[in-house]
């Protein structure tokens, strides 16, 4: 048995057929919220969203530059869509600025985080909160989490029912890894 077909496979991933006129063949993408992109627009967005880190950052490019081995005008490549980033590219300069590639990504792409923009902005927030948290807090929602049910098994409420053990140990060790009650947060 082959498995399924090209086009079965399309189907089942929500891909859509795109004529790209920086690929010879037709691609496949799934659409950001209704809208599908051509390859210079998501250069353009992360561009961008680069640029807009840095910014942040308020480290000058002439600065940057050398920190990742280029001169200013190649990076300024990067930053005005002349040259496309390599995925080690990117890394290192999230190393550098000490960022998460989510900062760099999730303006490009939001749909690859939730399947409507609110579902994403909620992960994107959830994800922004969870870098703030120290080691024992992380271990703590992550203890947590491992006891929650996230999709029915059939198997009845013995999920739910770690769920409510691990929670007095849940929001004792977020409390005393804040400094604050569970809901007050830092």
């Amino acid at each position: 048995m082959a498995g399924p077909s090209f086009e079965e496979w399309i189907s089942h991933l929500g891909l859509q057929q795109i004529n790209d006129p920086q690929f010879d063949k037709p691609i496949y993408r799934k659409t950001s919220f209704g809208e599908l992109e051509l390859s210079a627009e998501i250069e353009k967005k992360i561009s961008t969203s680069l640029r807009n880190a840095r910014d942040r950052r308020k480290i000058p490019r002439s600065k940057l530059a050398p920190m990742l081995g280029l001169s200013d005008q190649v990076y300024n490549r990067y930053e005005n869509a002349v040259s496309r980033l390599t995925v080690g590219r990117l890394l290192h300069i999230c190393e550098v600025l000490d960022i998460s590639p989510v900062e760099i990504l999730y303006p490009v792409a939001p749909h690859l985080w939730g399947e409507e923009l609110g579902e994403a902005e909620a992960r994107k927030s959830i994800i922004d909160k969870l870098e703030l948290f120290d080691g024992p807090t992380l271990t703590a929602i992550f203890d947590f989490l491992l006891h929650v049910q996230t999709k029915p098994n059939g198997t009845g409420s013995e999920d739910h029912d770690r769920a409510a053990q691990a929670a007095p140990s849940f929001s004792v060790a977020v409390g005393s890894a804040n400094g604050s009650d569970l809901h007050g947060g830092k």
